[in-house]
């Protein structure tokens, strides 16, 4: 069995496969500095050892959310973001900083089919190009995304974590048990996400490299569908909004410059762009030179119900006890520069 269907075989044979993610729309920020984020990363791998069924594919921390697609039981799953986030709050009342963890709750979406997959896999590794503009897919540090298909990764200098000594591992995963397994290794003050994440089986899910980044750099619409689904805010920059409204000015319109068509047929083109692609009313408001007023009167930016016809990813629900770690709820993060 070769190609196509030997990928499709591994994927029955190797899930199930998970999107776990939390919203950011309401959640305040969770990684308030690089020391928070190495910790984050750091916490993946600590978490991933106590349940050793599960496996990481990919994941990205963002400044008040996360995303990991993991393979795995999904009890095991479950308890694994649990761990996460008790030690998390941990972590951040340790260092005097508080966030309101009992909002950090996590939802769970079993992926169907590998062509499922591949789309989770691409959204995941974009989220933190899409919402730095000063990042590619291959630069934001706090996701795998740099690992896919980059051999520069195996040539930086990582140290085993058997290696540190028994203060250092402390200092690491901030517990005083840290025992982690062997093929662990540390890079610039937190695990090496590649030594305990599954990049192989991850890359294995494309044809090649040319695949993964024809995928990752032009496949709108999948983004469109995985975004619509976890009712994201943006999924697409500026320049990718404005290629895809070119392909469909000059579809629909028969004119490749969307800010020259006809009004009526840049309405309509505005709904398309609104519904199928996510496009935000600032991003229709730029490309399309139209109105805010107007654009608000079409699409109000108010919290839109989850699509009809669609199954909504089951929450992570907490425990009690671990609502009750997240410390004083007077206090707040101080503002971040």
């Amino acid at each position: 069995m070769t190609g196509e269907s030997a990928r499709e075989d591994a994927f029955v044979r190797n899930g199930p496969y998970w999107h776990l993610y939390t919203s950011g729309e309401q959640m305040e920020i969770i990684f308030p500095g690089e020391g928070a984020f190495r910790f984050g990363i750091t916490l993946l791998g600590i978490c991933l050892a106590a349940f050793p069924a599960c496996r990481i594919l990919t994941f990205a921390l963002m400044s008040n959310h996360i995303h990991v697609l993991l393979a795995g039981p999904e009890a095991d799953v479950r308890a694994l973001f649990a761990l996460f986030r008790k030690r998390l709050a941990r972590y951040l009342s340790g260092q005097g900083a508080f966030a309101p963890l009992r909002r950090f709750e996590a939802s769970l979406f079993r992926v169907p089919d590998l062509q499922a997959l591949r789309n989770e896999i691409i959204y995941i590794n974009r989220n933190g190009y899409v919402v730095h503009p000063e990042c590619t897919p291959y630069s934001y540090p706090w996701s795998l995304a740099p690992a896919f298909f980059n051999p520069w990764m195996s040539l930086l200098p990582t140290t085993p974590f058997s290696a540190l000594t028994v203060q250092e591992r402390r200092t690491l995963c901030r517990c005083r048990e840290a025992v982690l397994p062997k093929h662990y290794r540390v890079f610039q003050g937190a695990l090496f996400p590649v030594s305990f994440c599954a990049v192989t089986e991850a890359e294995s899910c494309f044809r090649d490299a040319h695949q993964y980044f024809r995928r990752l750099s032009r496949d709108h619409e999948a983004h469109s569908e995985v975004a619509r689904r976890l009712g994201d805010s943006s999924f697409m920059t500026d320049e990718e909004m404005f290629g895809a409204a070119c392909a469909l000015s000059a579809r629909e319109a028969g004119c490749a410059r969307p800010s020259q068509i006809p009004s009526r047929a840049k309405l309509e083109i505005a709904r398309k762009l609104h519904f199928d692609y996510h496009a935000t009313n600032g991003q229709l408001r730029r490309i399309l030179k139209l109105p805010s007023h107007l654009l608000e009167e079409m699409f109000p930016t108010a919290r839109k119900p989850f699509p009809a016809g669609q199954k909504q990813a089951e929450p992570i629900t907490s425990t009690k006890q671990d609502k009750n770690m997240d410390g004083n709820p007077d206090f707040r993060f101080p503002s971040i520069k």
